[in-house]
């Protein structure tokens, strides 16, 4: 088995990376120092930014937790965690994961910087209810494909699923889903996994 370190910060995005690494059966090295490890010079061979979630496979830099996620479940294909290149199940994995990144995470990831990351001085206000409508936007799309299936690739549990879960976690965290039972059923079915990370998710 090829050697794996993880370099995170659990309420983060790292979050996905550990669930990925639990459900594969991958045993890897935590690096976790806590909020001192983001923007360490630690990270910087790993991470051109310093942030968090890391990994260094084989003794090669992996960073952006969906890639890593992906690449950790693309180590152990006879788990089925993700479709083989070329598949029609891939095709459909990495539509969801861009949908999710592009769709939805990145209102919620610039709300939660405008008002608890950023300085005071930083942060700009005036967006905040259009971040929130264009999450909803795509989070109603989501809801209504999980309300024909349990998951969103081959109506079963995959990295996909992790990936996705931790986005609408967070757009929970924010209030954005109480119109969404498809969604909050999602969450709640994915969190009684053994290896579930979501409870533990903070968000960085």
């Amino acid at each position: 088995m090829l050697p794996i370190t993880l370099y995170e910060y659990r309420p983060s995005r790292s979050a996905r990376c550990r669930w990925t690494l639990l459900e594969a059966g991958l045993p890897f090295t935590s690096v976790d120092e806590g909020p001192s490890l983001v923007g360490s010079d630690r990270l910087e061979p790993f991470h051109p930014l310093k942030k968090v979630p890391a990994a260094e496979i084989d003794g090669q830099p992996l960073f952006e937790s969906a890639a890593i996620c992906t690449a950790f479940a693309d180590l152990v294909p006879d788990q089925n965690l993700v479709g083989p290149s070329g598949s029609r199940e891939r095709a459909l994995h990495d539509q969801w994961v861009s949908f999710t990144l592009s769709e939805m995470e990145c209102w919620i990831w610039n709300t939660d910087m405008n008002t608890r990351v950023l300085p005071q001085e930083k942060r700009i206000s005036a967006h905040l209810k259009q971040n929130a409508a264009l999450f909803r936007r795509g989070a109603r799309v989501m809801d209504q494909v999980l309300g024909e299936s349990d998951y969103l690739v081959g109506n079963r549990f995959s990295v996909t699923d992790i990936i996705a879960s931790f986005t609408v976690q967070w757009g929970q965290s924010q209030g954005l889903i109480d119109r969404f039972e498809n969604l909050q059923a999602y969450l709640e079915r994915l969190s009684q996994r053994e290896f579930s990370t979501l409870q533990s998710v903070g968000n960085l």
